[in-house]
């Protein structure tokens, strides 16, 4: 039987508020457990426009459609408008809440999503240190518990934020892209005890990006068969990120139903990322991997993997 782990990335605040209920309402009625990793401080989203000069960006963006998917104000945030502080929103903090009474798997995703993603190459040590201090804090406050999962922002992540995660309190992440599980190397080589699971498909944005697929509302109902053979094809779990955003957003909520429709149809059985950890017990010794940053066909900025 195939395995399929949803990962579900939380960016902003209108994702919370809006993409999260929808993503509830349907896992219940399909009677899904997902896991899902929460943005807890400023929604920045407005300064990605700096990205407009990257290559690609505009097309995955517009076929997107984040007018309908993020709304006006969210891709104003942090410029035109001020940044909300999303984990100090008593609506927010209600719909995160909402996904842990529903038994989801749940960690952090980011701080300032657009800040990690942008400039975490660069940071100090003491700068990880420092925003992941504030996540831990905050997600203690909201859901009375440590967090043990995590899930970088547009999968930016280094030795060192890997060493930094450990030493947080982190045991499973979710920060790369490509292959099988496996253990990052920290900064002086030696081997992180986290476990680090990788988004194993192409998101529906980077597919949407593509003519075969982007062109038209008609040519966008492939990007289900090919999600679907994927899967069934996958010698593992595939892993699969979604964002509250676009697969929970007005636009594109309606094809992602189908979507989870034609894996049901399948037969697929759908797992948390630390039911994914669990299954690999008693398996063979989990490789160790430098963390290298490669280029995606369909996304605009270069992403984390261990797969080289």
């Amino acid at each position: 039987m195939a395995r399929l782990a949803l990962k579900v990335d939380v960016d902003t605040y209108v994702g919370t508020l809006e993409g999260i209920p929808r993503l509830l309402d349907l896992f219940a009625r399909e009677g899904i457990r997902a896991t899902f990793f929460f943005s807890l401080g400023p929604d920045n989203t407005g300064k990605a426009v700096k990205r407009i000069f990257k290559k690609g960006f505009i097309k995955k963006v517009l076929r997107a459609n984040p007018a309908a998917s993020y709304g006006i104000k969210t891709m104003l945030y942090g410029t035109l408008l001020p940044a909300p502080d999303i984990g100090t929103k008593r609506d927010a903090i209600a719909r995160m809440r909402e996904v842990q009474a529903a038994g989801h798997a749940i960690g952090i995703h980011a701080w300032d999503h657009i800040d990690w993603h942008d400039r975490l190459p660069g940071m100090t040590r003491e700068e990880i240190d420092s925003i992941l201090g504030r996540q831990h804090t905050r997600f203690s406050e909201i859901f009375g518990e440590r967090a043990v999962l995590s899930a970088a922002p547009g999968w930016t992540a280094t030795a060192l934020s890997a060493e930094v995660q450990q030493q947080h309190g982190i045991r499973i992440t979710s920060d790369t892209r490509g292959g099988e599980p496996f253990h990052a190397r920290r900064t002086d080589g030696s081997p992180s005890t986290v476990i680090e699971i990788p988004s194993t498909l192409p998101t529906l944005d980077e597919l949407l990006a593509s003519d075969r697929f982007g062109a038209s509302a008609d040519a966008r109902e492939g990007t289900i068969e090919l999600l679907r053979a994927q899967v069934n094809d996958a010698a593992g779990a595939a892993v699969h990120s979604i964002h509250t955003e676009i697969e929970g957003g007005r636009a594109l909520a309606p094809l992602f139903e189908r979507q989870v429709a034609a894996w049901r149809a399948d037969g697929v059985a759908f797992v948390t990322l630390p039911d994914v950890v669990e299954g690999l017990a008693g398996s063979t010794a989990i490789a160790v991997r430098s963390l290298t940053f490669a280029t995606l066909e369909g996304r605009a900025t270069p992403v984390a993997t261990g797969w080289t």
